[in-house]
């Protein structure tokens, strides 16, 4: 009886450890279909080290983190939840879970899983920092401090909580404590772009010419950010600095040539500022090109036609502009001076 006993318990433990290939094996398939729509040598050697270690939880994670930038959510938690019922003690696993629900827009579900890391892991920072941000990130700014500073309680040089007071700071307009902890965070990681970047839009925004000196550092950091290079060219612009603008919008075309708002910023000097309407006219066009819906582009391209006399043209384009942004005054203006 004990020899059946025992024989019953080995099929059992043959018949699981069976099915956990078998479960692995058609997981690894899974993953093997969605490489042929990504195409991502990370996820095809990912692949094969689960198949060889399929209870290595780490693998999962780093699998995960994969379909998340790919937007894998669905196949991001799938690979998260493997990973904690190997072990359940790791708390990137669950940050990584957290980053899937919040780039899935599920803020709820990424607040209730932070709120969890937080209590199983009170001196993990990264989980800290992830719930104040999102605290941020649904204009909670007061439960955004608390947990910021419950951060630096645990490790006061960190770059990050500083860069998030200083977010904060500057969104509900305190820009003398934004400034203060902006340049905290650069003292604590001089590779901090978005840092470089706040304080140049805040400068810029002063008309302080100290702004060109922050993009350019942030520019060092990354020479092909086109949120940094379109910062530097607008405040150039601002400052009538015509053509350096026209220069740095070019940048950006070349990395995005479909930047509509590059376009439309080089057809507004040309028009505003060099009086010219008919170069104007085709920047205006690839701005409506870049974008169908882009009721400026339409209005200022309907005053070029107006400028060259094409009255039928620039009728449609105000006319256009008035359906996408209904009552805006300005098509309504030039419609009307138009006489028809």
């Amino acid at each position: 009886m004990k020899n059946i006993v025992i024989l019953s318990i080995l099929v059992l433990f043959v018949a699981s450890c069976k099915q956990s290939i078998e479960t692995t094996k058609e997981d690894v398939a899974h993953a093997d279909s969605l490489l042929k729509i990504i195409k991502s040598p990370e996820l095809e050697a990912v692949n094969k080290k689960i198949l060889e270690n399929p209870n290595d939880p780490l693998l999962y994670n780093e699998r995960a983190t994969i379909y998340l930038k790919f937007k894998q959510f669905e196949d991001a938690v799938n690979d998260t939840k493997r990973s904690l019922r190997i072990d359940s003690t790791i708390a990137e696993t669950y940050l990584i879970e957290a980053d899937v629900f919040f780039a899935a827009n599920e803020t709820r579900k990424a607040k209730e899983l932070l709120e969890i890391i937080v209590r199983k892991f009170p001196k993990n920072t990264d989980g800290l920092l992830k719930l104040g941000e999102l605290y941020f990130f649904v204009k909670q700014y007061d439960n955004a401090f608390v947990k910021i500073n419950d951060a630096l309680k645990v490790d006061e040089n960190l770059a990050k909580a500083y860069y998030l007071k200083g977010s904060i700071y500057k969104e509900i307009g305190d820009t003398a404590k934004a400034v203060s902890s902006l340049e905290t965070a650069i003292d604590q990681d001089n590779k901090n772009l978005g840092a470089f970047l706040d304080l140049g839009l805040i400068y810029a925004n002063r008309k302080n010419p100290i702004a060109l000196e922050y993009y350019n550092n942030a520019l060092a950091i990354n020479p092909v950010s086109v949120e940094v290079i379109y910062a530097k060219a607008k405040y150039l612009q601002d400052i009538n600095k015509s053509d350096e603008a026209i220069f740095e919008y070019n940048k950006i075309l070349k990395i995005d040539s479909l930047h509509k708002n590059s376009y439309y910023n080089i057809g507004a000097i040309e028009l505003d500022v060099k009086q010219n309407a008919k170069n104007a006219l085709p920047y205006f066009t690839k701005a409506i090109n870049a974008d169908a819906n882009y009721a400026e582009a339409y209005f200022a391209r309907g005053v070029c036609y107006h400028i060259l006399n094409d009255k039928n043209n620039a009728y449609a384009d105000l006319n256009m502009c008035l359906q996408l942004k209904p009552n805006y005054e300005p098509a309504i203006d030039e419609i009307n001076s138009l006489g028809k």
